[in-house]
């Protein structure tokens, strides 16, 4: 705002504030010029910068040319660990250029007069998926922590009017229909190798587990056994699936050698188990049971079948863990709370959980991403509408983020894959 540098003094000292306060405000206006933008003895009061601001690092885009620079904005604005600014603020200025043949070079600039810290190439399927991997690969060389932008997320959309499964890269800046069955359709997870995705339909009259591959627009039959076929998960370093079957009455643990293989029972119980989730390097597992009588998340012996009981405090009912890819001591997971469904993180290391999403909307279904900091999960508001959001765990005061409009229909449960 333009005031007068006098009548702004004067006016402070009329206030009740403490003649210290007023001292000290007397000398930053008038010591402080560099702060300011002048014209007479008009002065253009600066922004405060926050808390949030002073923890990310502050990077303009240099001379990246305008077709690339909405990508490029989205991706580091949805990050969290970085700010975009204007030059004369910004520590790195990062451009951007397109090479030919989906291929991308990038340079990073510091220092004033500024000097090149770092030249870098990327390469995709698309000058998208270029770009996005060459963001990544800033994100490495500037946090030392995985980048996220080169992911993929298949999702479930009512675009149709039917629940039907999407595939978008991981900012859904494009995306596209993989099923149209008109049927309902639910539970997609990725394969460990991102070529295909597991899913359940009633495309066949009963619900039955399918394997969907990307490549081929081949389906094939996972699981088609007398009862529900519920979900099918597989472990991230073997070609083991988990499955949730009720073949024998209750809905159980099966485990099979591999998608095409006859699954053996795990769990032995009068419960019913639901969403299984693997650890990263596939030895352990979280299921969500209701042998108390209300849903809370169990660690699943895979050699015995035995659940021990995860104390996370907060809710008599818990669901939907996903397992922390870089730190195995930290799940997400829902939990019933206030009336409404929420996010929150478990330590197993610190054994207590903190909550992530807040508000009077509900969040389910977390899902983290590679750099295990990031989590995408389904929004749902009072009205029904559901959207995915991304959400910063690790930088406090972080806003969960929007990654689609309307536009896209009704989102929901996300699964996460990045390539290697």
């Amino acid at each position: 705002m333009n005031v007068d540098m006098d009548d702004w003094i004067n006016n402070l000292r009329r206030t009740s504030f403490s003649s210290l306060v007023v001292l000290m405000l007397s000398a930053m206006v008038c010591s402080s010029a560099s702060l300011f933008a002048q014209s007479g003895n008009k002065i253009l009061l600066p922004g405060i910068e926050s808390d949030l601001a002073r923890k990310q690092i502050a990077v303009d885009l240099g001379s990246t040319s305008s077709t690339l620079v909405p990508l490029i904005q989205k991706a580091f604005s949805f990050h969290g660990g970085f700010r975009l600014s204007h030059p004369k603020e910004s520590q790195y200025s990062i451009t951007f250029s397109a090479k030919g043949g989906n291929q991308v070079g990038i340079n990073i600039q510091s220092g004033s007069p500024p000097r090149t810290l770092k030249t870098l190439a990327s390469g995709g399927d698309s000058i998208d998926d270029a770009l996005l991997r060459g963001c990544d690969k800033v994100v490495t060389l500037l946090l030392k922590t995985p980048g996220f932008f080169a992911g993929k997320i298949s999702y479930l959309s009512n675009l149709s009017g039917y629940k039907e499964i999407f595939v978008s890269n991981a900012l859904m800046s494009t995306s596209r229909p993989n099923t149209n069955f008109k049927k309902i359709t639910f539970n997609a997870s990725w394969g460990n190798k991102g070529q295909g995705i597991f899913f359940t339909s009633n495309r066949q009259l009963f619900n039955n587990i399918f394997y969907l591959d990307l490549e081929s627009r081949k389906i094939r039959t996972i699981a088609n056994y007398r009862g529900s076929n519920l979900s099918a998960v597989q472990n991230p370093k073997s070609s083991q699936v988990a499955l949730i079957l009720s073949s024998t009455g209750n809905p159980e643990v099966w485990i099979a050698p591999n998608p095409g293989s006859k699954p053996k029972r795990l769990t032995r119980n009068k419960s019913n188990e639901s969403g299984p989730c693997w650890s990263s390097d596939g030895r352990r597992m979280i299921v969500t049971s209701d042998s108390r009588g209300k849903p809370q998340l169990y660690e699943l012996s895979l050699s015995t079948g035995s659940l021990t009981r995860v104390s996370t405090n907060v809710s008599s009912h818990c669901t939907e863990a996903s397992w922390n890819p870089i730190d195995s001591s930290k799940i997400s997971f829902t939990a019933a709370v206030g009336g409404g469904f929420q996010i929150f993180e478990y330590s197993f290391n610190a054994r207590k959980s903190r909550q992530l999403t807040k508000g009077v909307s509900h969040g389910l279904q977390s899902v983290w991403l590679n750099d295990g900091r990031h989590i995408i999960y389904t929004e749902r508001s009072s009205k029904g509408k559901m959207r995915l959001m991304i959400l910063d765990t690790e930088l406090e005061g972080a806003k969960p983020k929007a990654l689609h409009g309307a536009n896209f229909g009704n989102c929901s449960q996300a699964s996460f894959h990045y390539p290697n």
